[in-house]
C-alpha cells in the first residue's frame, strides 16, 4: 500500500484506450452508450457501458433570516415524495444561468447574490456528468411565482439552516446530490447551531 499524496495525484494520466462509442438507448434526459476499452497494461478489454447526461445544478437558497428554501416533489424512481433543494439539468448557456432558472422556476424565488460552492460527480462508475452547487443568498419572491414544467408539482417550504443537519440525520433529506451539497456547504462554512 502506498501513501496518498494529493500533490502527485493525476486522475487524467495513463487512461484506458477508448474505441468508438455506440448508442444503446436514448431518452430526453440521458443516453446509454457502449464503449470498447483497453486498460493501459493491455490485460483488460471489453465493452463498457456508461450513461451520458448533461451536467446538473442545485441551489442552496437562503433567505435573509437564514432559512433554506426546500422543495417537495414526487420522484418516479422511488415512487415517493422527496424533500430536496431546487435543481435540475443544466440546460441554459451557463451553469450559473441554469441554477438561476431552476431556483426561479421551481420555487418562485430569485436572488442577486450567487456563489459557486463546488461540484461532485453523480456516479463516476457509469455516469459522465457533474452536479454543480450554488448558494443563492437573500432570496426573495419573484412577482410571477413558480414556473413549473408541465410534468412538475412542487410544494415550497422554508426550514432553518441551523436545523438542516437534523433532517439529514433523520434521512428526511436523502437525495444524494442534496446531501452532497450540504456536505460542501458545511465543509466551507461549518455547521451553525443555535
Amino acid at each position: 500500500m502506498q501513501e496518498f499524496r494529493p500533490e502527485n495525484y493525476l486522475p487524467d494520466s495513463n487512461l484506458w484506450e477508448e474505441g468508438k462509442k455506440t448508442s444503446s438507448f436514448k431518452t430526453p434526459i440521458f443516453e446509454l452508450v457502449s464503449v470498447p476499452k483497453i486498460s493501459p497494461d493491455k490485460t483488460i478489454s471489453g465493452n463498457f457501458f456508461k450513461v451520458e447526461s448533461k451536467d446538473w445544478v442545485n441551489v442552496i437558497a437562503l433567505t435573509s433570516d437564514e432559512n433554506v428554501i426546500l422543495i417537495d416533489q414526487y420522484r418516479h424512481g422511488l415512487h415517493s415524495y422527496c424533500l430536496e433543494i431546487p435543481g435540475g439539468i443544466a440546460e441554459k448557456n451557463s451553469i450559473l444561468e441554469s441554477a438561476q432558472a431552476e431556483l426561479r422556476e421551481e420555487t418562485g424565488f430569485i436572488s442577486d447574490e450567487w456563489e459557486y460552492l463546488g461540484k461532485v460527480s453523480a456516479n463516476p462508475a457509469f455516469m459522465n456528468n457533474w452536479c454543480h452547487t450554488y448558494i443563492a443568498r437573500n432570496v426573495y419572491p419573484h412577482p410571477d411565482g413558480q414556473e413549473l414544467d408541465e410534468s412538475e408539482q412542487i410544494e415550497v417550504y422554508q426550514y432553518p439552516l441551523n436545523k438542516i443537519s437534523e433532517i439529514l440525520e433523520k434521512n428526511i433529506l436523502h437525495h444524494a446530490m442534496v446531501v452532497a451539497a450540504f456536505g460542501l456547504f458545511f465543509l466551507k462554512f461549518g455547521e451553525k447551531k443555535k
